[in-house]
Formats: C-alpha cells, structure tokens, sequence
C-alpha cells in the first residue's frame, strides 16, 4: 500500500515538473501584450539583481536607478490596468 502511494506521489510529480515549463510560455492568444509582459519581468530582474547583487551603492546612483525602475514597473503595470477599462 505505502509503495504505491509512493509510486503515485512520484508520478504527479513528475506530470507537475513537466507541466509548469509549458504554463510559462504565454502565446500571443494569450496574452495581448506579450512585450509589456516581457518588459516587466526583465525590469524586475534587474531590479532584483541592483538590490541583491550590488555590492555597494555608488554615491546614491543604485538607490536613484532602483527608484527609477519602481517608477517603470508602475507605468506598466498601470499601462496593462488601462487596457482592461
């Protein structure tokens, strides 16, 4: 009873882990602005990289760029709120 309960526990696994690279790629059916989209998740990384990878703040110049690219991500996430009225 225990192994097949394993064996299952295996196998929904691995259908998961094979599913969720699919769920990632959004058609253009499926998303109406793809590069928008594509825009935010790249600004985020950048983002994600000044904040967690710099290893000092350059006279400011890194807290100014990171407040900047809040400022973008806000743009275009009010871009795509607009689109939806």
């Amino acid at each position: 009873m225990q192994k097949k309960l394993w064996t299952a526990a295996l196998i929904i696994a691995v259908v998961i882990a094979l599913a969720l690279p699919l769920a990632n790629f959004a058609t253009p059916a499926d998303e109406p602005h793809p590069v928008i989209r594509h825009a935010i998740d790249r600004i985020q990384d950048v983002r994600s990289d000044l904040v967690n990878d710099a290893d000092r703040d350059f006279h400011g110049h890194r807290a100014k760029a990171v407040t900047h690219l809040d400022e973008a991500l806000r743009e275009l996430h009010e871009a795509l709120e607009s689109d939806h009225h």
